[in-house]
């Protein structure tokens, strides 16, 4: 019997955001990944940190790893300068499907707008 690498899951884990990397080859990476995170519940919410803020909304999977996150509700504090909590969030919001490599989420946005990338945050 030959021994193979476990798939992660969406639920089960805290996503930790390493880097997004658009359509036109632009890569945005957090300064502070810790204060970007994402959680799919397995009831069908997502919890997420968006630097200063917090958001919560509900995520369906579909056949052929498609993605739907829906409608977010966020808290509106008033993050420091240099935060990416708004391009976070506006990549959460443009999701339409996901994949794994190795242990990371890479998330796809809608009309070739690039990939998102996470890690697991070890508990």
């Amino acid at each position: 019997m030959q021994w193979e690498p476990r798939t992660p899951d969406l639920a089960g884990n805290v996503w930790r955001w390493t880097e997004t990397l658009t359509g036109d080859g632009t890569r945005i990476r957090p300064a502070a990944p810790e204060r970007y995170t994402l959680e799919f519940l397995a009831d069908g919410a997502t919890r997420a940190r968006a630097d200063c803020n917090t958001a919560g909304g509900r995520y369906e999977p579909g056949p052929g790893q498609k993605l739907e996150l829906g409608r977010t509700v966020v808290t509106q504090a008033a993050c420091l300068p240099g935060s990416l909590g708004d391009v976070y969030l506006q990549g959460l919001a443009n999701v339409s499907a996901y994949r794994f490599d190795g242990e990371q989420l890479v998330l796809v946005l809608h009309h070739d707008g690039g990939t998102m990338r996470f890690v697991p945050l070890k508990r």
